[in-house]
């Protein structure tokens, strides 16, 4: 078999723990058709132990990748799936699994293992669902080349290395993420219109724009519309709106002394109790405390206390 392995195993200190992310392994095979064992034993530590009969689980988060090939994976002993080039595996800790190429043609498997708070939220705020084993990402060379790039920071092992490894492994979530969720939108035909009718709203959110207006303006019966927005943006129309309305509001309290009738005027709100009363849901704090801790006089003078 054609030996193109490269893998090293990981250790962290108590200070990398804190960054949110550490890497305890990255690595890449390639497994040739008519392969003799899977997995190769060669390299692996000691205490090195899966059997693709037998399975395995993990203490840390796995994320493998196909970048060719195929082959099975076994989330449940009874269960096989089928994992075709481009797809990722996803495997929290302590779940049981077993995975392995078909015989006939291989695999080109990378992975990367990972742990810390910043992932565990991830999981557990629901970017990730319990359901969600396999990312359909298709071939990817950017994500390769993370993969890669992770290997070769991890080879060296310099001052520092366990933060890069964070970046690059936080890069693989991220845009696996993104490519599996857009998989399911590059076919669907209101993509377009979702993306126009974002665009009318950024661009006339300070009016008295309303989400029926622009799904008439798009050619879309409002039901739909609304309901593939929030499929696609992850927010309503209207939410949008108050988004982009809040994000103005906050730059004005920072940076004018505009006053808080004033600027709800300026957004397009004839009521400014409203606007505060809605600033306050949205945000955590009323405007007027909001300019009190984070405007620019208030900056201004802590710098002046801090030079003192």
């Amino acid at each position: 078999m054609k030996d193109e392995r490269q893998f090293k195993y990981l250790i962290s200190s108590k200070k990398d723990m804190l960054w949110g992310i550490t890497v305890d392994n990255v690595g890449s095979a390639e497994i040739e058709p008519g392969y003799k064992c899977y997995p190769p034993q060669c390299g692996h530590p000691n205490n090195y132990y899966f059997r693709t009969d037998k399975g395995r689980i993990l203490d840390n988060y796995q994320f493998i990748y196909i970048s060719h090939g195929q082959g099975e994976c076994f989330f449940t002993p009874e269960t096989p799936v089928k994992v075709t080039a481009g797809d990722m595996l996803i495997i929290p800790p302590y779940t049981w699994h077993s995975y392995y190429p078909d015989h006939s043609t291989g695999w080109h498997e990378h992975w990367i293992g990972m742990r810390g708070s910043t992932i565990e939220n991830r999981f557990r705020n629901g970017f990730v669902t319990p359901a969600q084993r396999i990312f359909k990402i298709g071939y990817n060379e950017e994500i390769i080349g993370y993969y890669r790039r992770a290997s070769e920071i991890a080879l060296t092992e310099m001052p520092n290395y366990q933060q890069v490894l964070a970046g690059l492994a936080n890069m693989i979530f991220s845009l696996a993420l993104y490519q599996d969720t857009n998989q399911t939108f590059i076919s669907d035909r209101n993509v377009q219109l979702i993306e126009q009718a974002r665009t009318i709203l950024r661009e006339n959110y300070l009016t008295d724009i309303t989400p029926q207006k622009v799904a008439e303006m798009i050619h879309m019966s409002y039901s739909l519309f609304r309901k593939a927005f929030k499929a696609y943006t992850d927010l309503s129309p209207i939410q949008y709106v108050i988004e982009l309305r809040l994000q103005a509001a906050r730059k004005l309290l920072m940076n004018t002394d505009k006053s808080i009738k004033e600027i709800a005027i300026y957004l397009n709100y004839d009521d400014s109790l409203y606007f505060s009363s809605l600033f306050k849901k949205h945000v955590g704090i009323s405007p007027t405390t909001f300019r009190e801790k984070y405007g620019k006089k208030a900056v201004l003078d802590i710098k002046e206390e801090e030079e003192k």
